[in-house]
């Protein structure tokens, strides 16, 4: 399902835009990214810490994109936990 236009944002990164939206959630906040030009592709959804900055995203969609992530095509989202150690893989 496409990110709503109103409540996300649009970056571009390597000259591709990605559209990303963050929710408060329990355990912190959870980011779905996808990309702009393809809104029912592939989404790569996060759970990043309460302490949340917008850099972030890079940092997400780089490690998506280096373990699989292919937003051009549609499948099953990819979520992954960003921490102080780095980004990992949910299971």
């Amino acid at each position: 399902m496409a990110l709503p236009l109103k409540k996300s944002e649009v970056l571009c990164f390597y000259d591709l835009q990605y559209r990303w939206a963050k929710r408060s959630t329990d355990r912190g906040v959870e980011v779905k990214i996808e990309l702009n030009e393809f809104p029912d592709g592939q989404m790569i959804i996060a759970q990043c810490p309460r302490v949340f900055r917008p850099d972030m995203v890079e940092d997400i969609i780089e490690y998506g994109r280096d373990n699989g992530w292919t937003p051009e095509r549609t499948g099953d989202p990819i979520t992954v936990r960003l921490t102080k150690r780095g980004i990992t893989p949910v299971a």
